[in-house]
This record gives C-alpha cells, structure tokens and sequence, in this order.
C-alpha cells in the first residue's frame, strides 16, 4: 500500500551540463502530471516523460521540476551562405556599374544582408540532454516511490489498529444482543397486551412492523463483518486500493448508521458511535492511499 504523497530528488552531472530533477506527489483524485522545466524541452520528451510516470504512479498529483545548468553556454553554429554571398556580390556590383559609383563593395556590405549569415540552434549533444534527463528521472521517482510506500506503511499501521477496535467492538455488541433482544421481547408482549384491547387493525399491524425492524439488527452486523473481511483482504492487495478503500468504507458507514437506528440499547448505542469515530479516523487515513 502507498501513500499518495511523497519526495524525490535525482541529479546526473556530467562535463557539460549538469540535470537535477525534483518530484513531488501530493493527494488528488485522480493522476495528474505537471512538467516544469527551466529550458524548454521538446513535446515529444515531455509525452515520454509522464509515459515513463504513469507506468509507476497511479493517482495523485505528480510535480516533476526539471533543471538544465550548463557549465559551458550554448554558441550556435555560425553557417554562410556562400552561394547566396556570391549572387549579392554580383548584383550590387551590377547595380554600381550601371549607376557608376566609385565606391567598392566590401564584405561587411554582403554579411549584412538577409540570409547571407545563418546560426545552427541545434545542439549536437540533444540526445545526451535527454538521457541524461531520462537518468535524473528515475532516481527521483525510485527515491518518490520509496517515500510512498514508507508513508503507505504508516497509514496501514494506523488503519489496523482502528479495524482491531471495530472488530472488539463489534464483538462487545454480539454479546450484548441476546440481553437485548430478550429486554425487548418482553416489550413487545408489553405492547401486544396494550393493543389488542383496542380495535384498530392498521395500526396495529403499523406498530408491530415497526418493533420487528427496530428489533433485528442480524442483517447489519452480518454485513459489517463481512465488509470487515473484505476491507482486510483489499489490504493485502498490492495494486492501489486507496479508491477500492473508499467504496467499502461507504458501505461499512451505511451499516453501522443502520444498525445505530435499531439500537435498543443505551450500551449499544454507545459502541456504535465508538464504531463511527474510528471509521472516520480510517476514513482520513485512505484519503491519501493511492
């Protein structure tokens, strides 16, 4: 089981640049992936980055921060055109001719003119940014992973012990029942007496399926249990869970409000709302399972 948040760092040095990645998970709903780079990387990296993400991460929000520190600048290439050079050279002196100036066309005349001049931005060393980015990459996400797992250990620890008290408690309620059900065995006879000295069938049909429901609890706490079992088994799982967790934790919440509404016990009902607290505490603690 891991915890949606977590930490991770990874940098890879090398002659020419140095690449340090960060990542930082924090709870979402869903995945969600953000890049920020502090130069700017092609769409391509970017599609294979949180390709290379999705693979490990399953839920929560991912900020990856990526940084490129170049220990020498980047000079772009400097190419001349010299066949574009030569046909200038050749027009402008045309032109001079024809208008007949004195003046001779030199070179800083031709360099100065569009296209004659062109800079190669393309790095030549692209590729060994990438992998190099690629390497950073995956010692922040084994650190990241690390931390997730160690915080899903923590909240495993957490949920355990509250789902140990549910289960003493639930087993206090069994023992509690056959003395609650006689009490209110001998309630019913109570009102039976009472009502059939009057003459109103519906209600008192109305009254009897109301004791019944309030009286039969063996559904809920059947149902709890196995709720109970089912959401120790998911545990044990090791795919994410955190939205498996969620979906039991429901039903479970479902059960014990019903079983709570059919107490007829002081003693009872002060087990169910011990019940309640704890399964908001594990409620809290699966909020940030992924």
């Amino acid at each position: 089981m891991r915890s949606m948040t977590g930490y991770g760092e990874g940098k890879v040095e090398s002659e020419k640049v140095d690449i340090y990645s960060q990542i930082k998970t924090l709870n979402h709903r869903f995945l969600e992936i953000e890049i920020n780079c502090s130069q700017p990387i092609p769409f391509l990296w970017e599609k294979r980055i949180k390709e290379y993400i999705k693979e490990r991460i399953k839920r929560g929000k991912v900020i990856l921060n990526i940084e490129i520190k170049r220990k020498e600048p980047f000079l772009p290439k400097a190419i001349i055109n010299q066949e574009l050079a030569s046909r200038y050279h050749q027009i402008l002196s045309q032109v001079s001719n024809n208008l007949g100036l004195k003046r001779e066309i030199n070179l800083s005349h031709i360099l100065s003119l569009p296209n004659v001049i062109l800079l190669d931005k393309e790095e030549k060393n692209k590729e060994n940014i990438k992998t190099f980015i690629e390497k950073s990459l995956i010692k922040a996400l084994k650190e990241v992973l690390q931390t997730k797992e160690k915080e899903g250990e923590e909240h495993l620890y957490s949920i355990q012990k509250y789902l140990k008290r549910i289960k003493k408690r639930l087993f206090k309620i069994e023992k509690e029942i056959p003395l609650v059900e006689k009490n209110y065995k001998k309630k019913i006879e109570k009102n039976l007496e009472e009502f059939l000295d009057q003459t109103e069938k519906k209600k008192i049909a109305h009254e009897l399926s109301s004791l019944v429901w309030r009286g039969d609890t063996s559904e809920e706490r059947l149902r709890l249990q196995s709720h109970l079992d089912q959401f120790q088994n998911t545990l044990k799982q090791t795919e994410p869970i955190g939205v498996k967790l969620k979906f039991i934790l429901q039903e479970l919440q479902r059960e014990i409000n019903t079983l709570g509404a059919k107490a007829n016990a002081f003693v009872i009902s002060c087990l169910v709302i011990q019940i309640k607290e704890d399964l908001e505490r594990i409620r809290e603690e699966i909020q940030n399972i992924e």
